[in-house]
């Protein structure tokens, strides 16, 4: 057997041993490969758990990322717990806007994320700033929401 049909046999042997043993819960993104959601231009600049005070482990993570450019904020929201079983979620980043609609806010069942969801920024003290919310129910619709959601309002205040 020749060294390139071996290489074959182990990566699809891997390939077919990542498939079958695939994580029932996955893993938050890293900052670093959260770029191709938004698109070009936008970086990482916040990510927190999805959490309920009654649990231990976080239902996900919301993502929000900044365009320089374009002044623009984009957000998304990651399962880590129930993937694959289509549960509510909500993302919104309300920036200039100054409410949540359809272009900047994002809702419904999902099976492994939401987003993303986009809005200018507006200016607060020569910084950038928009807020934003996200949150995941649990199969029998108990609400988790991003850790530093304000109870009153359910965003949080982000400036760049």
């Amino acid at each position: 057997m020749n060294i390139r049909r071996l290489w074959s046999c182990v990566a699809l042997g891997a390939l077919a041993l990542g498939v079958a043993a695939a994580p029932a819960a996955a893993a938050p993104l890293a900052p670093s490969t959260v770029g191709d959601v938004c698109g070009a231009g936008y970086a990482y600049v916040h990510a927190e758990p999805i959490v309920r005070s009654d649990s231990t482990l976080p239902a996900g993570t919301v993502y929000v990322q900044y365009n320089a450019y374009t002044r623009s904020f984009c957000g998304f929201a990651v399962k880590s717990q129930w993937v694959g079983v289509a549960t509510e979620m909500s993302v919104a980043t309300v920036g200039s806007s100054g409410t949540a609609n359809q272009s900047n806010s994002a809702s419904g069942p999902r099976l492994y994320s939401i987003g993303p969801s986009r809005d200018t920024a507006w200016e607060s003290d020569g910084k950038h700033c928009v807020l934003f919310g996200a949150s995941i129910s649990d199969p029998e619709g108990n609400q988790y929401f991003h850790q530093s959601a304000n109870p009153a309002i359910g965003y949080t205040r982000l400036c760049v």
